[in-house]
């Protein structure tokens, strides 16, 4: 019997994931969304691959521009997460208002204070369901020392804590 949605969905929340930011564009056209669907693909070429909803706005623009980064929030950065995901109704560049902002070498914007950024070429994409998959060739990159990640899980926000190994 082939497993439902709904069951699929509620497994699913109990994945925990990085929460990421993925930023496209440039002012005034620049687009944002939140997403945890980013996993590494190649170390030759350096790839990574992320999953977008094809009715997302930052969809359309991302594949357009055809360049975008990949910012991993620190876990303070929840609100910066909520308002990219939607939160609070603001869309497109109203999103990018209230944080520290720089340019990526590509132009695209790039989260000052996230623990990692990665800034991308699209070379490859496929449609898969409702998302297309998103082929990124990671041209620069950039780590902020020792900031911890901010991760989803369960419906919450949450934080890595080390653990003793047994045995």
């Amino acid at each position: 019997m082939a497993l439902s949605a709904e069951e699929f969905r509620r497994m699913m929340r109990r994945y925990p994931a990085a929460v990421t930011v993925i930023t496209t564009g440039q002012a005034p056209d620049r687009a944002g969304m939140t997403a945890t669907a980013v996993m590494s693909l190649s170390m030759e070429p350096v790839q990574l691959v992320c999953a977008i909803n094809r009715s997302t706005y930052t969809h359309e623009r991302l594949v357009r521009h055809g360049r975008f980064c990949v910012n991993v929030l620190e876990r303070g950065q929840i609100q910066v997460a909520k308002r990219f995901a939607g939160q609070g109704g603001m869309a497109g560049e109203a999103r990018f208002g209230a944080d520290d902002w720089t340019s990526a070498p590509s132009g695209v914007p790039m989260l000052k204070g996230a623990v990692l950024a990665f800034d991308c070429a699209l070379v490859r994409s496929m449609e898969a369901g409702t998302h297309t998959l998103i082929v990124g060739e990671v041209e620069a990159g950039c780590r902020s020392g020792e900031l911890q990640p901010l991760l989803y899980v369960d419906g919450g926000w949450a934080g890595i804590e080390p653990v003793a190994e047994l045995g």
